[in-house]
């Protein structure tokens, strides 16, 4: 009898442990452009009072979506958005039609990134919902995506012709919907707006494959089943906005302005846009996937990936980079010196502030690159420090500051490594003197 309640208990368990997992993907999201029209029909597999979205900015859908059904409404309350029926009825269906056009989102990336011909990109996390209210775990959401003839769909590393499906998760991801052929090497997928200036449209065609080229020479091919997807898109439009970043397995970034001509005058313009993809890029081949967990410890990622961007461009650019690359530099030492008079790099996480981790990391990787190549008499780099922190990671199953610091035991002295944890950890009384230290060591 025992075992006969033991099994009926196990049986139980697994029912509750499904049943979970199903209410977490009750809601489908089915994504469709009709003409220059685009529709979100959400469907659950029973009634619900609400639908509730996960990532919740500010109120920006009560004004730009609409429901196809004078029935329903989007709703703001206690800083949560959702869709309802007026009557407070409950329903299994729900058909918005969404404004295409780019919206600057606080700390979100932007739901339409829209490019010139009247494609776009469509920010997947901006659709995940929930039934009722969201918890605190609610983690994407079933996704089918139609479109007309002639249009196609770019999303998870592929493809697609009039139709796809999957399961999205976490920040979602980019998804191109247009009808703009894209440039499809072996070791990556990019669209670049047609209409951009050719000033900026060609070295962007021509610098995306030598940059991602060039880090897998150094770092080795990169590792996931989903092709980088690489996508520059243009506004010609009111606005002085550039959004650039990156999501899982894409880089992408935004000119939402009327004066691009304008600011192309710039030297340093198309310099930086080409940095921009060139630290992304660098993400893509770093291949530590637990990286970021540990926000304190994000000088490892971001500050290798601004001093690689650094080593790319002033082998494939000399010309246009290297005083660019000094002013990266200086201001990078500038910013890091003022942070470190206030407050250790260590704690900046905790007072909310990243870009620290950006300049003072371009500085910590810098010296161990000059050093490393020093030691070696050019033998080995910073890339060399980095595929073996890969390869210790990889084994032990943990991305931190101890097994990076493991990693250059063979590269750098003690007292430089020892000089560099003092950067980050300690209250250092002079900074500007600690590191003209650590440079002349």
């Amino acid at each position: 009898m025992k075992a006969v309640h033991y099994l009926s208990f196990l049986l139980g368990l697994c029912i509750l442990v499904q049943a979970k997992v199903l209410a977490k993907e009750e809601v489908n999201i089915h994504l469709s452009k009709k003409a220059d029209t685009w529709y979100v029909t959400y469907t659950t597999n029973t009634l619900t009072d609400r639908i509730a979205f996960i990532s919740n900015p500010d109120d920006a859908r009560t004004k730009r979506w609409k429901s196809t059904n004078d029935e329903f409404e989007v709703v703001y309350d206690n800083k949560q958005e959702f869709i309802q029926k007026k009557d407070g009825k409950a329903f299994s269906r729900v058909q918005l039609t969404l404004t295409p056009t780019y919206t600057h989102l606080p700390k979100s990336y932007a739901p339409f990134a829209p490019y010139s011909d009247g494609g776009a990109l469509i920010h997947t996390g901006r659709l995940f919902a929930c039934m009722n209210r969201c918890d605190e775990d609610a983690n994407g959401g079933q996704l089918q995506v139609e479109v007309e003839d002639n249009t196609h769909i770019i999303a998870n590393g592929k493809i697609y012709q009039q139709s796809a499906n999957w399961k999205g998760y976490d920040d979602g991801q980019y998804v191109y919907i247009g009808r703009q052929s894209p440039i499809e090497e072996d070791t990556f997928i990019a669209v670049v707006d047609a209409n951009l200036p050719e000033k900026i449209k060609i070295p962007l065609n021509q610098s995306l494959p030598k940059i991602m080229a060039f880090f897998e020479s150094h770092l080795g091919k990169y590792s996931s089943n989903v092709k980088p997807m690489l996508f520059a898109s243009y506004s010609n439009t009111s606005g002085q906005d550039i959004q650039g970043g990156v999501l899982p397995n894409q880089v992408f970034i935004h000119w939402n302005m009327n004066n691009l001509n304008e600011r192309l005058k710039d030297e340093d313009f198309i310099t930086a846009t080409l940095w921009t993809f060139a630290h992304e890029a660098a993400h893509f081949y770093q291949n530590s996937p637990l990286l970021g967990k540990d926000k304190s410890e994000s000088w490892i990622h971001e500050g290798n990936a601004e001093w690689l961007a650094a080593i790319a461009l002033r082998e494939l650019y000399p010309e246009i980079s290297e005083s660019f690359i000094a002013k990266k530099w200086d201001e990078a030492k500038a910013n890091c010196i003022d942070v470190l008079i206030s407050y250790r790099l260590a704690d900046a996480a905790d007072k909310g502030k990243y870009r620290p981790y950006y300049q003072c990391g371009m500085i910590i990787h810098s010296i161990i690159d000059k050093k490393t190549r020093e030691l070696s008499q050019g033998k080995y780099t910073i890339f060399d420090v980095w595929k073996d922190f890969k390869n210790t990671n990889r084994k032990a199953g943990k991305n931190n500051a101890e097994y990076f610091w493991a990693a250059t035991d063979k590269y750098i002295p003690s007292d430089v490594k020892q000089g560099l944890k003092q950067l980050i950890k300690d209250r250092l009384a002079s900074p500007s003197r600690h590191i003209d230290h650590l440079e002349a060591l």
